[in-house]
């Protein structure tokens, strides 16, 4: 039966929740790590193991870490006593890995319902096209534009899926390893274009960057506004009760 190893590397140095804080930040590094983790448990709905590598920046990561191995959510746990690096704990963790997928997923995606289902989806019904799969059109790739074209019932693009990608393993072996470098994924994904790979997508996102470099906040509200015939704007997204 097809699986997917999941390998996700987690860093959050201690101080990093006051560091955020003073920034502005509505979320701190460790919090966004653990959304992504419940997320990830509560909507994977396709078989799969989840092998996380903890760089071991913050102790009560760690342990909040060693709590989910226990629960069953984490299959296989490994705590590096220092952080050997991005690029360095993915292949830790694709050398343990023992499914005939790879899932390279950052530990800040907020992952939605049947997401793993529908992201391998097409890699399952096109086994012979040069396809890696992701969930979600990364936003600081395109830019607010739409950089990919229909196929059928998906969506095609070169610029996706840097970081929460789905692949036959062997597809990886033929692109290569990742290297030690703060862009890994970036890099990586430029040497997949040159074999000639694209990335596939679900018509619609099954998943969300966090992005907590940039103190992303999950519960701002979302703008709407209006113009009437007046010229007078609306913004509905105010609460008018409270003025």
């Amino acid at each position: 039966m097809n699986y997917v190893s999941l390998i996700i590397v987690s860093y959050a140095k201690a101080d990093d929740f006051q560091e955020q804080r003073a920034k502005g930040m509505f979320y701190s590094r460790s919090e966004v790590m653990k959304m992504s983790i419940e997320s990830l448990a509560k909507n994977t709905d396709y078989p799969c193991e989840v092998i996380l590598i903890d760089n071991g920046g913050n102790p009560d990561d760690s342990d909040w870490l060693v709590q989910k191995q226990r629960e069953g959510v984490i299959n296989t746990y490994i705590r590096n006593k220092n952080n050997m690096h991005f690029g360095w704990g993915r292949m830790q963790g694709i050398k343990l890995a023992t499914g005939n997928y790879l899932g390279i997923c950052d530990n800040d995606i907020l992952y939605k319902p049947n997401w793993l289902s529908k992201t391998i989806e097409p890699l399952l019904k096109y086994p012979d096209k040069k396809f890696i799969a992701s969930p979600y059109m990364t936003p600081e790739k395109t830019k607010g534009k739409n950089l990919y074209e229909q196929f059928g019932d998906y969506r095609l693009s070169s610029m996706a899926g840097s970081n929460c990608m789905i692949m036959k393993k062997e597809v990886f072996y033929e692109i290569g390893d990742f290297t030690t470098n703060h862009i890994t994924g970036s890099h990586w994904h430029r040497r997949m274009n040159k074999y000639g790979y694209l990335v596939i997508l679900p018509k619609e996102d099954y998943a969300e960057h966090m992005a907590w470099r940039h103190g992303y906040n999950l519960k701002r509200q979302i703008e709407v506004k209006e113009k009437l015939l007046t010229g007078e704007e609306i913004d509905f997204s105010f609460d008018y009760s409270k003025r």
